[in-house]
C-alpha cells in the first residue's frame, strides 16, 4: 500500500511539475520524416510476443464485497508482504437536503428530497468589513445609473461598492441615520436613503434630511419608490404612506383606506397602480383614487408583505413574512411554500435574472425557481449565511444578496459546482471519471478508493471492499456490464458483487495500471508504469513492449478510434498505432511537439488531438490517412501552446465536447476552443476561453489519470484537479454567465505629484459638508484649520470651474506649471470580475499613440509641456460575454490644461523683447556711426581694388563661358555618337536585308545573262527567241529589286548620317506613324545586339487616320530613340531584380486630338519614384551608374518636342509602370 501510494505520488509529480525538457520547440507546423514501423511477423521468436493462458497461472484474487461489517482477506504487496484487509460494507453519504426548522427532511410529491444546490459546493464571493464594507448586516441594496453598488446596513451607515473599492458613508457626513431600511436612485440621479431617523437625499455633494418634522409621516422608513409622474411615495413604520411632490409630503393612512400604517414594501405596477404591502393587513393597490385591500382571505398567504416584484410576464410576485411567495396575476393567487421546495415561508426579497430565473431571499437560503421546480443554495454550499434581507442584480447581470451577519456575498452562477470528500468521495484528488449505462457517475481516487455518485449519494469502495488499490488510474465499462478499475496494486474486475484482481502474479507488466481500453473485439488493452501493453481476451493474457515494437512501456493512454485502429500514448516514447500485425510510431521526428504522450483522442470530425508535457499536437483527418502510405514522409501534425493562448503547455486532458468545441485539461485550468470544421485550414484556437484561477473560476491543475476530465451524457463537464481547494470541478458550459453589455467606464479620481486632494477642500464655492465628506472619504477623518491651509498653500494656483458629484474629481483643471504631474485613476462598472477588464488610453497633446492594452486603472503623466490636454480611455472585457459585450467601448475623455512656467508666458516674451529693444538701440547707434567713418575711409580704395577686381572677373568669366559652350557642345555630340553607337547595330540588321536582297538578285542575273548567251547561240531554234525574252524580262525585274533594296540602304545610310549630324531644322509634312514604326523597329534591334538582350513583347496601337503633320524628322527620330531605349534599360533592371517571371512589354500609342497628336510610349518596367521624377528632364541628371548615362537624353528629347511646339508629361506608378506622353500641334 505504502509502495503503491509512492509509486503514484511519483507519477502525479512527474507530469503536474514537469520542467520545459524542450525550451527550444517551435509551435506550429513541424518537420517530419517518415514514422518507424514495427512488423511482427518479422521479428525474431525470441522476442516474438507471448501469449500465456489464464488457466496456467496463479487464479486472481476475488473478494465479495460485504452487505456489513464482517470477515478479512489477505494478500501479499509487492514487496512480498502479507497484508491483512477488514472487510467493511461499503461507505455512502448523502447530499444535502432541504430541512425545516425542526430539522426534518422537505420531500417532494413523489416521497424524493429536495437536494440543495447542484449538490457540491456552489460558487459564492463574499465581501465583508475585513474588504471595507461599513457591517456585515446589510439591510437593503440598489445598483445606481453608474454601475455601482450601494448597501445599506444596520448601524455603520451606506457602503458604495465600485469594484474596486468600498467608499463608505454616516452620519458624521450627513446621513440621516446608520441604520439603514431602504434606499432608491431617482430619476434625476440623486440617491435617497431610508433610514430609522428619517428620510435622506444625497446628491453626490452633501445629504438633505426630512423627518416628521417636515412632513414625513413617520422617521422609520422601509420602502421608497418614484411613480411614472416624478413623486416620491415613502413606507413608513407606523405612519402609513408619504407622497413627495419635492416641496410637500402628502400623507396615506387606514384612514384613507390604506390597509395597514406599517408599511413595508411599495410597487408601480404597468398601469400605474400602486402596490402597497403592510405589516399585517395584507397588500393595498392604489389607483390614484381608491385603495383596494387584500388579506388571507382573498388567497394571500399571509397579510404580512415584505416585497413585491413585478415579472416579465407582468403578474406580481409577493414575498411573506411566513406564508412563502405568491404570484399574483390580478384576480388570484399561486403560492410556494418551503414544502414545494422554496428555501423558507420568510421572503424578504425577489428578483429575476437575465435567464429568466426567479430568486427569493428567505430567512433561510436562497431558492432559484426555474418555473417547474426549486434550487435552494444556503450556507452550507457556500454562503456566508442563511438569513438574506436583500438581493440585487449589477449591470453585468450577476446577484448579489445581503447577509445578516455575513457581509454582501456575490453568487458566481450554477455553471462551476466543486466536490469533495465533504460531500462524499473518497479523495479530493480525481484521477478517472466513468458514466455506466445507468447514468451513474464513478470516480477513481488517489488513495481514496473509487466511489459511485447517482446524483444522491456517493458510495465508495476501498480495498475494505476488495478492490485492488486505492489509488484508481483508470477505469471502463466492457460491454458485458463490468467494470475494470486500473489501480496501483493490479485492474480489478467489478460485476457488482465482487472484486477480482489481477496483477503480476497474471502476468501483467506492472501492478500500476495507468489505463484500459476495450476494443471492437472485446479484448481489454492494458497500459502499465513500465510494463508496457497487456491485451486480455478472457482467457489469455498477451505483453507487448519496446521490444515488440512498442513506443514505450509508460502507456498512460489507450484508446480505439472510429477505424478499429489502436492509439497509444507513452512516456518518452510518442505514440504507437497497432492494427493487431504492426506498430507504426509518431514521435517528434514526425511533428509531434514532445514524445511523452499523456492524452489521445478523437473528436467528431476524425482529426486527432494529442496531450504531452510541452503542448497540444493536431493531427487532422487528411493526414491521418497519410500514415502508412508512401507520403507519410510528408506528415504534417500541428502544435499549440502557450503562445497561442493555452494557458499552460503541459496538457493532461482532452475531452471532445457535444457542442462541438475541444476542452483541454492544463496545469493552470482548463481551456474551451472550437476545432476546425471539414478539411478548413486550422492555424488559431478559435474562440478560445480559458478558465483557471485567474480568469476567476474554482479551477486548479487538472489530474492526468484516465478521463480525468470526462463529458457525462447530460452535457455536464466533470474535471478532476489537484488541489483540495478545489478537488472534483463540475461544469456546465451551458450554464455558464456571460456578459450582455460592454463595461461602463468612470473617472475615479485626480491627483496631482502622485498625492491625493479633497477637492471640496480646494474649490471655492464648496460647502462644509461637502468639505467634510470628502476628506473623511480621501483620509478617514476631517483635517484641522492648519492642514487645510498648509494644503492650499502647497496646491496653490491650481483652478478648476467645480467637482463633479459621487466622485469628487475637478471639472475644467487647470494646473500651473509646477503642478505638471497628474495622475488618473478610472475603473468600470465590471464589479464581479474587474481584473478581466483591459484599457487603453491617450493624453492627445503629449502621447502619439495609444498606450498598451493594460489591466491597471491608473495613468500616469509627468512634466506635461504648457498647452490643452484630452485624456481619453476606452476599455473591453476579455471575460465570457456576447459578441456586442466583447469589443472596445467608446474612450471617456476628460479635458485639462496646464499653464506655461512663467519665463514662458506672453507677457514675459513681451517684456524680453522691450528689454532687449531698450539695451540693443543706443549700442546699435554707436555701432553704426563708427561703422560708416571706418567705410568711408575705405570705401575709395575698396572701389578701386573692386574695379581691378571686376574687370579680373570678367576677363575669367569670359574664357569660361567659351569653355562652357565648348563642353557643352561635345556633350551633345556626345549623346549624339551614343545614340548612334545604340543605333549601328540596329542600322547593320537593316541594311543587311536589302544588302542580301542585291547580292542574291544580282547572283540570278547573271545567271540569267549566261543562259541569254546560250540561248543566243540556239537562234537557229524557233522557240529561242521567245525564252530569250522571257530571261530579259527576268533580268529586269531583278534589276528593279535591286535598285529598290539598294536604295533602302542608301536611306539608312543618310539617315544614320544626318542622326549624326543633326536636322537641318525645318519642318517638312511627314507621316508620323512610319517614323515611329521606323525607329522603333530600330531601336528594338539595337537593343537585341546589344551585350545584355531582353525579350520584349513590343506592341504598336497607332492611328492609321493620322494626317501628315509638320515635322523635322531627323530630330523627331531621335526622341523615339531616346524614349523607347530607356524604356528597354528600365525593363532590363527590373528583370535583374524580379527575374524571369517578369515579362518586359512596351506599348506604342498615337491618337488624334482633333488640333494636335498624341503619342504615348508606355513599359511596365520599375516604374520612376516622386523624388527622382521631377528630376528627369533637368540636363545631366541621370539614374544610370558611372558612365552610363551622360544626362541629356531626355533633357534633348525635352527640347526636340518643345522645338515641335508640344509638351511632355510623366506619369508613373513605383513598381508597376512608366508612361511618356507627347503632344504635338497639327500646324506649325
Amino acid at each position: 500500500m505504502k509502495n503503491a501510494l509512492a509509486i503514484w505520488g511519483f507519477a502525479f509529480l512527474l507530469f503536474a511539475c514537469t520542467e520545459d525538457k524542450n525550451p527550444e520547440n517551435t509551435f506550429g507546423h513541424l518537420p517530419s520524416s517518415p514514422p518507424e514501423v514495427r512488423v511482427l511477423s518479422d521479428l525474431p521468436d525470441s522476442i516474438q510476443p507471448k501469449t500465456i493462458s489464464l488457466k496456467s497461472l496463479p487464479p486472481p484474487r476475488v473478494v465479495q464485497v460485504p452487505a456489513q461489517d464482517a470477515g478479512s482477506y489477505s494478500y501479499q504487496d509487492d514487496n512480498g508482504e502479507t497484508q491483512t484487509i477488514s472487510l467493511l460494507a461499503p461507505e455512502k453519504q448523502d447530499l444535502l437536503v432541504l430541512r425545516n426548522e425542526s430539522g426534518e427532511i422537505i420531500k417532494d410529491t413523489n416521497g424524493n428530497p429536495y437536494l440543495l444546490g447542484e449538490g457540491g459546493l456552489s460558487q459564492f464571493k463574499t465581501y465583508s468589513t475585513d474588504d471595507g464594507l461599513a457591517l456585515d448586516a446589510v439591510n437593503c441594496a440598489i445598483l445606481d445609473s453608474r454601475g455601482h453598488l450601494w448597501f445599506g446596513t444596520n448601524g455603520g451607515g451606506v457602503s458604495r461598492y465600485d469594484g474596486s473599492t468600498f467608499t463608505n458613508y454616516t452620519s458624521s457626513q450627513g446621513l440621516a441615520g446608520n441604520i439603514l431600511r431602504s434606499m432608491l436612485e431617482d430619476s434625476k440621479g440623486n440617491i435617497w436613503f431610508g433610514t430609522i431617523s428619517g428620510v435622506s437625499k444625497f446628491d453626490g455633494y452633501t445629504f438633505t434630511n426630512y423627518t416628521h418634522e417636515d412632513g414625513l409621516a413617520d422617521d422609520v422608513v422601509f420602502s421608497i419608490l418614484e411613480d411614472r409622474s416624478g413623486n416620491l411615495w415613502f413606507g413608513t413604520g407606523g405612519g402609513g404612506l408619504s407622497k413627495f411632490d419635492g416641496e410637500t409630503f402628502t400623507t396615506y393612512t387606514t384612514e384613507d383606506g390604506l390597509a395597514d400604517n406599517f408599511v413595508l414594501s411599495l410597487l408601480e405596477d404597468r398601469e400605474g397602480n400602486l402596490f402597497i404591502g403592510t405589516y399585517g393587513g395584507g397588500f393595498s393597490k392604489y389607483d390614484g383614487k381608491t385603495f383596494r385591500n387584500f388579506t388571507e382571505q382573498d388567497g394571500l398567504p399571509s397579510n404580512r408583505v415584505r416585497t413585491f416584484t413585478l415579472s416579465a410576464s407582468g403578474k406580481i410576485w409577493i414575498g411573506t413574512i411566513g406564508g412563502g411567495a405568491s404570484l399574483f396575476d390580478g384576480q388570484s393567487f399561486t403560492t410556494y411554500t418551503i414544502e414545494d421546495g422554496l428555501a423558507g415561508d420568510v421572503v424578504r426579497t425577489i428578483l429575476e435574472d437575465l435567464q429568466g430565473n426567479t430568486w427569493f431571499a428567505t430567512e433561510t437560503g436562497i431558492s432559484r425557481f426555474d418555473g417547474e421546480k426549486f434550487t435552494t443554495y444556503t450556507r452550507n454550499l457556500g454562503m456566508p449565511a442563511n438569513s438574506v434581507l436583500a438581493a440585487v442584480k449589477d449591470s453585468s447581470g450577476k446577484l448579489w444578496f445581503c447577509t445578516d451577519g455575513g457581509g454582501v456575498t456575490r453568487f458566481e452562477g450554477s455553471s462551476f459546482t466543486n466536490f469533495s470528500v465533504a460531500q462524499g468521495l473518497g479523495n479530493n484528488i480525481v484521477l478517472s471519471t466513468l458514466e455506466d449505462r445507468d447514468g451513474n457517475l464513478w470516480f477513481g481516487t488517489a488513495g481514496g478508493g473509487v466511489s459511485r455518485f447517482d446524483g444522491k449519494s456517493f458510495v465508495t469502495y476501498t480495498l475494505s471492499q476488495g478492490l485492488g488499490g486505492e489509488i484508481v488510474f483508470s477505469m471502463i465499462q466492457d460491454r458485458s456490464g463490468n467494470f475494470w478499475f486500473g489501480t496501483g496494486g493490479g485492474v480489478s474486475k467489478f460485476d457488482g458483487k465482487s472484486f477480482t484482481t489481477f496483477t503480476t502474479a497474471q502476468t501483467l507488466g506492472t501492478n500500476e495500471i495507468y489505463s484500459i481500453a476495450e476494443d471492437h473485439l472485446g479484448n481489454l488493452w492494458f497500459g502499465s508504469e513500465g510494463g508496457g501493453l497487456s491485451k486480455f481476451d478472457g482467457e489469455n493474457f498477451t505483453k507487448y513492449t519496446s521490444d515488440q515494437g512498442l513506443a514505450g512501456n509508460i502507456i498512460l493512454s489507450i484508446f480505439e478510434d472510429s477505424e478499429n485502429q489502436l492509439w497509444i500514448g507513452a512516456v518518452d516514447g510518442g505514440i504507437s498505432l497497432f492494427d493487431g500485425k504492426k506498430f507504426t510510431n509518431l514521435t517528434a521526428a514526425q511533428g509531434l511537439v514532445d514524445n511523452s504522450v499523456i492524452k489521445i483522442k478523437e473528436d467528431q470530425e476524425k482529426n486527432i488531438w494529442i496531450g504531452t508535457e510541452q503542448g497540444l499536437s493536431f493531427l487532422s483527418r487528411q493526414e491521418r490517412s497519410k500514415i502508412g502510405k508512401t507520403d507519410s514522409a510528408r506528415l504534417t501534425i500541428q502544435s499549440f501552446g502557450t503562445q497561442d493562448g493555452l494557458p499552460d503547455n503541459l496538457i493532461q486532458q482532452i475531452v471532445p465536447m457535444d457542442n462541438g468545441k475541444i476542452a483541454v485539461g492544463t496545469n493552470l485550468g482548463f481551456a474551451f476552443f472550437d476545432p476546425p470544421k471539414g478539411d478548413l485550414a486550422f492555424t488559431k484556437l478559435e474562440n478560445l476561453e480559458i478558465f483557471n484561477s485567474n480568469t476567476g473560476y474554482p479551477v486548479k491543475d487538472l489530474t492526468d489519470g484516465q478521463n480525468g476530465m470526462y463529458q457525462d451524457s447530460r452535457g455536464i463537464l466533470w474535471a478532476g484537479t489537484g488541489s483540495n481547494k478545489t478537488a472534483l470541478v463540475r461544469f456546465d458550459y451551458r450554464e455558464l454567465a456571460r456578459n450582455q453589455n460592454a463595461p461602463k467606464i468612470f473617472l475615479k479620481q485626480i491627483r496631482i505629484n502622485e498625492e491625493v486632494i479633497p477637492w471640496h477642500t480646494l474649490a471655492e464655492n464648496s460647502n462644509s459638508e461637502a468639505i467634510s465628506s470628502d476628506e473623511l472619504n480621501n483620509f478617514g477623518k476631517e483635517l484641522i484649520p492648519e492642514e487645510r491651509d498648509s494644503l492650499k498653500k502647497r496646491f496653490k494656483g491650481i483652478s478648476f470651474e467645480g467637482v463633479s458629484p459621487f466622485y469628487a474629481f475637478p471639472e475644467n483643471l487647470v494646473l500651473p506649471y509646477r503642478h505638471n504631474h497628474i495622475n488618473i485613476d478610472f475603473g468600470s462598472d465590471e464589479l464581479a470580475k474587474p481584473y478581466l477588464v483591459e484599457y487603453q488610453y491617450i493624453l492627445q497633446g503629449y502621447d502619439e499613440e495609444w498606450s498598451p492594452v493594460l489591466k491597471k486603472t491608473s495613468a500616469t503623466f509627468g512634466n506635461i509641456r504648457e498647452g490643452d490636454y484630452t485624456f481619453l480611455v476606452k476599455a473591453r472585457f476579455t471575460g465570457p460575454s456576447n459578441a456586442q459585450a466583447g469589443g472596445w467601448t467608446e474612450p471617456l475623455s476628460y479635458n485639462f490644461s496646464v499653464r506655461p512656467p512663467l519665463y514662458r508666458t506672453w507677457w514675459a516674451f513681451a517684456f524680453y523683447t522691450l528689454l532687449f529693444l531698450s539695451l540693443a538701440y543706443p549700442v546699435h547707434r554707436y555701432q553704426r556711426n563708427k561703422a560708416i567713418q571706418a567705410e568711408q575711409e575705405k570705401a575709395r580704395e575698396r572701389e578701386l581694388e573692386q574695379a581691378r577686381e571686376i574687370e579680373k572677373a570678367y576677363t575669367k568669366l569670359e574664357a569660361a563661358h567659351e569653355n562652357l559652350k565648348s563642353t557643352q557642345n561635345q556633350l551633345i555630340q556626345q549623346e549624339k555618337l551614343a545614340s548612334l553607337g545604340q543605333l549601328t547595330a540596329g542600322i547593320a540588321h537593316e541594311i543587311k536585308n536589302p544588302l542580301n536582297f542585291v547580292n542574291n538578285f544580282s547572283g540570278l542575273s547573271l545567271e540569267f545573262l549566261d543562259e541569254v548567251e546560250e540561248e543566243l547561240e540556239k537562234m537557229e531554234e524557233s522557240d529561242v527567241l521567245a525564252n530569250v525574252k522571257d530571261l530579259l524580262s527576268d533580268i529586269k525585274v531583278n534589276l528593279t529589286k535591286i535598285k529598290h533594296h539598294g536604295g533602302r540602304a542608301d536611306g539608312i545610310v543618310k539617315s544614320m548620317l544626318m542622326h549624326s549630324r543633326g536636322g537641318s531644322g525645318a519642318m517638312e509634312p511627314a507621316d508620323l506613324n512610319e517614323v515611329i514604326k521606323e525607329y522603333v523597329n530600330l531601336s528594338f534591334h539595337g537593343m537585341r545586339a546589344n551585350k545584355n538582350p531582353i525579350n520584349v513583347d513590343m506592341v504598336l496601337n497607332l492611328d492609321e487616320t493620322l494626317p501628315k503633320i509638320p515635322l523635322n524628322t531627323e530630330d523627331f527620330s531621335r526622341v523615339i530613340l531616346n524614349l523607347t531605349k530607356n524604356a528597354f534599360d528600365a525593363m532590363r533592371e527590373k528583370i535583374n531584380k524580379v527575374g524571369p517571371d517578369y515579362k518586359a512589354k512596351l506599348e506604342v500609342r498615337t491618337k488624334d486630338l482633333g488640333n494636335a497628336i498624341l503619342i504615348e510610349v508606355e513599359d511596365n518596367g520599375p516604374g520612376v519614384p516622386d523624388e527622382i521624377k521631377d528630376k528627369l528632364l533637368m540636363p545631366f541628371f541621370t539614374t544610370k551608374k558611372g558612365t552610363e548615362g551622360t544626362g541629356l537624353g531626355l533633357s534633348i528629347t525635352h527640347d526636340i518636342i518643345k522645338a515641335h511646339n508640344g509638351s511632355l508629361d510623366i506619369t508613373t506608378v513605383v513598381g508597376e509602370w512608366t508612361k511618356f506622353s507627347i503632344t504635338i500641334p497639327k500646324s506649325s
